[in-house]
């Protein structure tokens, strides 16, 4: 990959990687060190993606609320403050501003992150039952004992029910496990596209949820299956197009042997608990029916790729 040009954090680079797309440039957009930074996968691309830039009228600030345009304005007066004077307080402001600008970049991506940890809280990872009662695919009932609601008539009274096991986990280790795919993998489609992400979360939690929910009652969830989903997309989408996403294989590899590791029962053998199988493969066909649909729709309609 090959460096293209550098751009404020504030910069709307929508018009430019939208133009870059319909030429067929393979680029990514990092954001490094409170700056974008747009690179190119083939350097041959090099001349052509900067003629195109520069044919483009100049790119200007991002749309956004009062609080926004002033964190953008902090960022870029915070390097001229006096360090003698204000040291520590424009590091803190500096570092808020960067806060902002990377929320607002990825507001799905860490929502869903901010949403996972609040649910964890206030579940106690599956310790507090009655919390973890609103959340579950099926009603969960605490009486003598606790015990599940079989069937599904009551997703016509709580359709929530066909999301929010998605937001629930049941050990740490599951929550971070889960947490740092979700922010590798969202992130990368989030910078391409806020509704595909938003699609995918979706579609892929109402497809694995009920996948698991009919091989049998069970008190079940976490981001897995979408996490496989979002594998699927992208694996489908940079196979069949022209790459856009750029996951490396050897996750796709991992990621695959993992599942097949869950499938095998061998982390149940090994005192792991049982995991979410039918969740994450349902996911992950979700997922690999969604990237050829949009392979499909690319084909028929390019200019919308």
């Amino acid at each position: 990959m090959i460096l293209l040009q550098s751009f404020a954090a504030q910069i709307d680079l929508m018009p430019i990687t939208q133009c870059l797309w319909q030429h067929k440039v393979p680029h990514r957009v990092r954001f490094v060190a409170g700056e974008q930074q747009l690179w190119l996968q083939n350097a041959n691309q090099f001349s052509l993606a900067q003629e195109l830039v520069q044919q483009l009228p100049e790119p200007g600030a991002r749309q956004g609320s009062s609080d926004d345009r002033a964190a953008g304005r902090l960022a870029s007066v915070a390097p001229f403050a006096n360090a003698a004077n204000a040291a520590q307080p424009s590091k803190v402001m500096a570092a808020i501003a960067q806060s902002k600008t990377w929320f607002g970049s990825l507001p799905i991506t860490l929502s869903v992150v901010l949403v996972t940890l609040l649910v964890a809280l206030v579940c106690q990872l599956g310790a507090h039952l009655g919390a973890v009662a609103w959340l579950s695919f099926f009603p969960l009932v605490l009486d003598t004992q606790a015990y599940l609601v079989n069937g599904f008539e009551h997703l016509w009274q709580q359709p929530w029910r066909l999301i929010s096991p998605v937001f629930l986990h049941f050990s740490w280790l599951h929550l971070v496990f889960n947490l740092l795919w979700w922010l590798d993998l969202g992130a990368r489609i989030e910078r391409q596209s806020k509704l595909v992400l938003i699609t995918l979360l979706l579609v892929t939690s109402l497809v694995g949820n009920f996948a698991q929910a009919w091989q049998e009652a069970s008190l079940f969830g976490g981001l897995s299956g979408v996490i496989y989903g979002l594998l699927g997309y992208i694996w489908v989408i940079d196979r069949y197009n022209a790459p856009r996403y750029h996951l490396p294989q050897n996750i796709l590899v991992f990621m695959l042997l993992w599942l097949l590791l869950g499938l095998s029962g061998l982390f149940a053998a090994l005192g792991f608990g049982v995991m979410a199988n039918l969740a994450h493969m349902g996911g992950l066909v979700a997922g690999l029916g969604w990237g050829l649909l949009h392979s499909l729709l690319w084909r028929i309609q390019p200019d919308r790729g």
